[in-house]
């Protein structure tokens, strides 16, 4: 439940800071009247997410082809670590120009005076969010049960519309900075974990080699199959027994991702 709370806070907090920005913008140039079509491009986004999301579960659990479900695990799983990898560092080096380049769009979707213009700025903000959601939710749920993959999900997209609101509203500043930057780290490890285990699916299949079957045993210390070792497990990935190539691309990748978020921008 833990690791689905935490990609949809971080990912809701992100779709909630850009339709807060949408809107305080719409509010600011007296075009609230237009505030509608944002709601139903954000809707359809929403809908179409949650249907991609059933969509994939369905097939999981009602596909007889053996080896296709894990084959599909792990490639899901994989997908999920590309697109939340490039989208965190891509936030990283946006940074402060969000609002503008938002501001501007919104600016020539009101200058089309299409319903569609603005709708469709609002539904690719949110899709884009939604899809990346939905895919990690589903690589990581695989160690979780139905309930806790959907009390997670529930409890943060509502804790992130409540600071959606508050961030609209103005009340409260909200050190986003401080909150995406945690976040953001937090993901990378998780991701991490999720990869490795990935990479397993296709090791169970013979597709991917093993190199040391077991590179070392912290079985006696805690076990994976345990209730701490399987919440580790779910949320970074913990296996008390890893191969070599598991911990060679855990590694890799962690290292490479670290690099690539904390490394300057060059500025021109």
């Amino acid at each position: 439940m833990f690791n689905v709370f935490i990609i949809t806070l971080r990912e809701g907090v992100e779709i909630a800071v850009v339709l807060a920005i949408i809107l305080a913008y719409l509010k600011q140039l007296g075009q609230m009247k237009e505030t509608g079509k944002v709601w139903l491009g954000a809707g359809a986004a929403a809908l179409v997410s949650v249907l991609a999301a059933v969509g994939i579960f369905v097939i999981l659990g009602t596909t007889e082809i053996e080896g296709f479900q894990a084959v599909l695990e792990g490639i899901l799983k994989i997908v999920a670590v590309i697109m939340l990898t490039w989208m965190t560092i891509w936030m990283k080096r946006q940074g402060g120009n969000i609002g503008g380049t938002l501001k501007r769009q919104i600016q020539v979707a009101l200058s089309h005076g299409s319903v569609w213009a603005l709708a469709s700025l609002a539904f690719i903000s949110v899709l884009r969010e939604g899809i990346e959601t939905v895919l990690f939710i589903v690589g990581s749920a695989q160690e979780t049960t139905a309930l806790a993959t959907v009390s997670g999900s529930v409890l943060g997209f509502s804790v992130a519309a409540l600071l959606g609101y508050i961030l609209y509203r103005g009340t409260h500043r909200l050190p986003l900075k401080s909150f995406f930057t945690a976040m953001s780290i937090l993901l990378i490890v998780m991701a991490a974990g999720l990869l490795s285990g990935g990479i397993h699916e296709f090791q169970e299949l013979n597709m991917i080699p093993v190199g040391i079957d077991q590179l070392w045993s912290t079985k006696y210390l805690l076990d994976q199959e345990s209730a701490l070792g399987s919440l580790l497990k779910a949320i970074f990935g913990y296996a008390d027994s890893p191969n070599l190539v598991q911990v060679i691309a855990y590694w890799t990748y962690l290292i490479g991702a670290f690099y690539a978020y904390f490394k300057p921008t060059q500025k021109a």
